[in-house]
């Protein structure tokens, strides 16, 4: 897989994390859009997002 096609696959792997943790922990939808929202913001401004650390993150919760 080429560095564009990891990175697009830890994007979606990290938007299925989030949708999951949402209904597991009854997060609001709302605060899932912001997520998700945030994060499009901010590659938006040309910064990277390491979507692998996030994703660790997340299963420590």
């Amino acid at each position: 897989m080429s560095s564009y096609e990891i990175g697009a696959f830890e994007a979606l792997e990290w938007v299925w994390h989030i949708l999951r943790t949402q209904k597991e922990h009854k997060i609001t939808l709302d605060e899932t859009t912001r997520q998700i929202q945030e994060a499009l913001s901010v590659m938006g401004h040309g910064k990277n997002i390491d979507f692998r650390k996030l994703i660790t993150d997340m299963k420590l919760i």
